[in-house]
């Protein structure tokens, strides 16, 4: 690796890292048959270094740490950071174990945030084009190799956004794929699992004082298969989302009803009919530094429930020495 290092650094610009930390205390007090209740408690750690070739092309390695409070004797392996990044006008790309944050952004009803937590890299390929008016990206996740004892599985993802004056749009699809193990185990079946979002709206902020107002209002679709048990079966419904932000504080409203959602990398609250929830926050953004704290409510048919969230991010990026070419 430090050979790679050196050869990089002789045709180009520089040396650089990145070290970040997460903190997160998420308590859910779940009790109904959507969602199982769970505190999740822990720190996260990551380091990376780098070396940039033209100011355009990157290569980093490093690693990212998970320790969960409470758990001494079960120490988990750290995650492998390893990636290229590129760009090239207004496409960006990249190849690798590469940090998921800031990449992906997609509704909880797709992608659970708790892969924040527990998988914080995209293991693949991760692709964007950043237009004026239109963004889009697409990215595909590896989440387990076929072995003796591991199924193969990946997701696939894509979002796309414009926004025009005070029109937005929104689109957002994901596909899971679970296969088998290597052999195939007796009696299991492939799985393919695909979710959606399409949203159209407005956004208000620049007719107010406040920091964000917006609005959508579209469908949530889902369609789920058990090659062998079922066919595909198709899932729609209605979904609204309101934004308000203001000096830190903000609220932010989600409010959803159809058919039962089955969206195996989502979260499992959508797989009820009529699903309401609300998030008031306080969040701090500087250079270095998030934090955000949270309370959420979430009203099922047969149930209220109530989770509280407080996250910590620092990030420090650096260079470690500059070189120009001969």
């Amino acid at each position: 690796m430090f050979f790679l290092f050196a050869v990089i650094a002789s045709y180009g610009q520089k040396y650089d890292y990145r070290v970040g930390y997460l903190g997160f205390f998420d308590n859910r007090e779940y009790d109904n048959i959507y969602a199982f209740d769970q505190t999740m408690f822990g720190s996260r750690i990551r380091a990376e270094a780098g070396a940039t070739i033209d100011g355009q092309n990157r290569f980093a390695a490093g690693i990212d740490y998970l320790y969960e409070f409470g758990s001494k004797n079960e120490l988990i392996a750290p995650d492998i950071v390893l990636y290229f990044n590129g760009s090239h006008n207004r496409f960006d790309y990249a190849l690798g174990a590469l940090p998921r944050y800031g990449r992906i952004n997609m509704p909880l009803a797709l992608l659970t945030d708790t892969l924040n937590y527990y998988r914080p890299n995209i293991e693949g390929i991760y692709l964007e084009y950043k237009g004026d008016v239109l963004r889009h990206n697409l990215w595909i996740d590896w989440t387990g190799r076929r072995s003796e004892s591991t199924r193969e599985s990946f997701t696939i993802g894509l979002s796309g956004s414009i926004d025009k004056g005070a029109f937005v749009y929104r689109h957002h699809m994901v596909i899971n794929h679970l296969a088998h193990t290597m052999p195939m185990a007796p009696g299991a079946s492939l799985r393919d699992n695909i979710g959606y979002t399409m949203v159209a709206g407005v956004d208000l902020t620049s007719l107010t004082g406040l920091d964000t107002l917006t609005f959508t209002t579209g469908v949530l679709g889902s369609n789920d298969r058990l090659r062998g048990v079922y066919d595909f079966q198709p899932k729609l419904g209605l979904i609204s989302e309101l934004e308000v932000g203001f000096k830190g504080f903000g609220l932010h409203g989600v409010v959803y009803r159809g058919e039962n959602q089955l969206v195996t990398s989502g979260d499992k609250s959508y797989t009820a009919d009529l699903f309401t929830r609300g998030d008031v926050y306080y969040q701090i953004k500087k250079k270095s530094i998030e934090s955000r704290l949270q309370f959420s409510y979430q009203f099922l048919p047969d149930a209220t429930e109530m989770s509280i969230l407080l996250i910590i991010r620092i990030s420090i990026d650096g260079i470690f020495k500059r070189q120009t070419s001969n």
